[in-house]
């Protein structure tokens, strides 16, 4: 098989068994990989209503038909699972070099479930797998569990997944850390990795990856890293990193400040990629097979968070630990991100909680009495790597905290639930969808919850002509609700098409131009010996989305879950969009135009069994008729 090694490795870690799967050469043709594949297994695997912690639910590392090829950004993995934030469906991405080594190690995926007696870490090399004790890693971080199980298995070229005491101790947004600072960080995906008694996951391989048409893709990829190169958006992010655009969104008025209280900060440049780029940092790594070098490594070389990092923080963590909190400090934010990336935390929730407990501090509903004695005055960021550390180790406050702020919100009662930003349980990530309307309705629509990455934003359409492939050729304005709907349902298949190849969104971002969807078909085509058009590639992101939005109408969620915090609904208070909102009548709006579009229920949100069945999806339609569902 093309693109594909047709093998997934099967964990069994209460009983200590390990196995491996065919994968169907149909399911690769309309699944593709990465999140399509990954969310048919926990479709058929997991029992309806299974507990995200348990046994039952599964953890699976994922990769795509182009990973571990020539082609630029081909180097991301996704993990999967019922998430324990949302109890929906869970899926975060990371890039690196752990996808193209798990491919090289000869498998298309990982798919772990039980729970292990005792902490044990997983090997998969050369085709072949081996669990091994790991009770001395446990409660060590993930840069320590990292350098430990290299030395352990005698590969120091090996890619390591791993916990650190925030996947442990189960925070509800703990992530998966892989090659020291790369993170799947959304959905809680960490903790499911914790619950499993699983410290990491290591892989190395010698194998190659066997494509249909080597010299075309060759040529391919040739041309596409000489686009990049040359492209503004890219040399910008080479340049700063992703922090090069916190200028902009902040003339926008769209930089998440003070909670989403304000779409501006007045020390935005502090926090900017250029300041970075002028004072910490140290050296611009990048992934496999990618001229980007997006990757920022730091060094604060004095004051109290002086260090030598390994990591260095990317554009959501500047906003996340710096604006949304009032925090000008960078040298903070590094720390801030190096103890999240060490305890294995997501930084967007992690800052989003600390935002949440700041707000409702500024308001009285807590006080120092409930804080261990931390001053949660807007800005302190003494308060906050202090809050983050509490929080990985579930320590006093931090416990309340480490549960997320829906759930964080409904423990501290008076009202605080107004203060608690997100969708579906997830906190809501650094993109201001007041300013840009579509991202609101992607928001409330997402399988995974609050998530900027899965459709393309408003403002790359604000031009005539901006995705002719799929017909948005008219200019948008990014503060309308016209014609939303339809721009994001399909960008949403286009990139549930990239999530599944997998392919990384700074090199194959649809507004960006500089990869095209006929590049998509010819990338897979050549690799995987297919004959994807545009219309087909198209039309199996619509599957793919199909079956995640399936797999959460099985799991209880209906139309009521599409919806917005009521802090987004109501009109931001400062920066250049001061007093835009999203009502609930334009989110209904949005809502009717978007169900209708994709063929699903206006009512309940779900999609119908003709739909299902007309993408081939029978075996999803037949189980959510059987269960009442559709």
């Amino acid at each position: 098989m093309y693109g594909l090694t047709g093998k997934i490795l099967r964990v069994d870690l209460t009983k200590g068994k390990i196995s491996t799967d065919r994968v169907a050469e149909e399911d690769g043709r309309t699944l593709l990989g990465g999140r399509g594949l990954g969310a048919k297994i926990l479709f058929q695997d997991l029992k309806p209503g299974v507990e995200p912690l348990g046994p039952e639910n599964e953890l699976l590392f994922m990769i795509g038909p182009i990973t571990g090829t020539v082609i630029p950004g081909n180097a991301r993995y996704c993990v999967m699972c019922k998430s324990p934030a949302t109890g929906g469906l869970g899926e975060a991405h990371a890039a690196g070099y752990f996808g193209p080594r798990l491919r090289w190690a000869g498998f298309d995926g990982i798919a772990l479930r039980g729970i292990s007696s005792e902490p044990v870490y997983l090997w998969a090399h050369d085709g072949g797998a081996e669990i091994r004790k790991a009770g001395k890693l446990w409660g060590k971080t993930t840069h320590e569990t990292e350098a430990l199980v290299k030395k352990k298995i005698g590969e120091p070229s090996a890619s390591v997944a791993s916990i650190g005491v925030g996947g442990e101790n189960l925070v509800m947004y703990a992530c998966v850390l892989s090659d020291l600072h790369r993170a799947a960080g959304r959905t809680g995906v960490g903790a499911v990795m914790g619950s499993k008694r699983l410290k990491a996951v290591a892989v190395s391989g010698r194998g190659s990856v066997k494509v249909a048409k080597e010299a075309e893709l060759r040529a391919l990829a040739k041309d596409v890293s000489k686009r990049l190169q040359t492209h503004e958006g890219t040399i910008n992010m080479t340049k700063h990193g992703t922090p090069f655009g916190v200028p902009g969104l902040n003339s926008m008025g769209i930089l998440p400040t003070k909670n989403f209280q304000l779409g501006a900060f007045d020390q935005y440049q502090n926090i900017s990629g250029e300041t970075m780029s002028q004072t910490i940092l140290k050296s611009t790594p990048t992934c496999y097979a990618c001229p980007v070098r997006c990757i920022r490594v730091v060094e604060v070389k004095k004051g109290p968070y002086k260090g030598d990092f390994k990591d260095g923080p990317e554009y959501e963590t500047v906003a996340s630990l710096g604006s949304l909190l009032m925090n000008g400090s960078l040298e903070a934010v590094a720390m801030g991100n190096h103890l999240c990336n060490l305890h294995s935390i997501d930084t967007i929730s992690a800052g989003a909680a600390i935002a949440f407990a700041m707000e409702c501090y500024e308001k009285g509903l807590i006080t120092k009495k409930d804080t261990d004695g931390l001053d949660l005055t807007w800005g302190n960021h003494e308060a906050m790597v202090k809050l983050i550390d509490k929080i990985a180790k579930r320590e006093g406050f931090g416990n309340v905290l480490a549960e997320g702020v829906k759930r964080a919100a409904e423990k501290i009662g008076k009202g605080a639930e107004e203060f608690a930003v997100e969708v579906k349980g997830l906190e809501v990530p650094m993109h201001e969808p007041r300013g840009k309307k579509g991202v609101g309705l992607m928001y409330a629509t997402a399988a995974r919850g609050a998530v900027h990455t899965d459709a393309a934003h408003d403002p790359g359409f604000e031009r005539d002509n901006a995705l002719p492939e799929v017909g948005i050729v008219k200019k948008m304005d990014r503060l309308g609700i016209e014609g939303k709907a339809d721009m994001i349902k399909k960008c949403q298949d286009i990139i549930a098409v990239q999530n599944s190849m997998i392919m990384c969104s700074f090199v194959g971002n649809v507004t960006f131009r500089p990869v095209t969807i006929a590049d998509y078909c010819k990338m897979l085509n050549y690799s995987a010996g297919w004959n994807y058009t545009v219309e087909e590639l198209v039309r199996a992101g619509e599957r793919i989305n199909n079956l995640c939005r399936a797999f959460n109408v099985r799991e209880g969620f209906t139309r009521a879950n599409d919806t917005l915090p009521k802090r987004l609904m109501e009109p931001i208070k400062g920066g250049a969009v001061v007093g835009q909102a999203i009502p609930q009548k334009d989110l209904d709006k949005m809502l009717d135009e978007y169900y209708d579009l994709r063929g699903w229920n206006k009512k309940t949100g779900a999609p119908t069994a003709q739909k299902l069945s007309s993408l081939g999806l029978d075996f999803a339609a037949k189980q959510l008729k059987s269960l009442g569902k559709i």
